[in-house]
């Protein structure tokens, strides 16, 4: 699957979804929700690989690299 098929027009952002919400347009918020899902799908849990990766970077910075 290429990133072209999974990524929407536009970024998934936090903003996206809350202006989304705050117009109440139930319409692009299912389109959201099904984008969100592909993305989660296609990425897993980006938040949780993040933690990761800060704290690897973490450890890396204190061991001299």
């Amino acid at each position: 699957m290429s990133e072209k098929s999974v990524f929407p027009h536009y970024p998934m952002y936090m903003a996206t979804i809350t202006d989304a919400i705050a117009k109440g347009d139930l319409a692009q918020m299912k389109t959201l929700q099904a984008q969100a899902e592909e993305v989660l799908a296609a990425y897993g849990d980006v938040p949780t690989a993040l933690q990761l990766l800060k704290i690897e970077i973490a450890k890396a910075e204190a061991a001299g690299g």
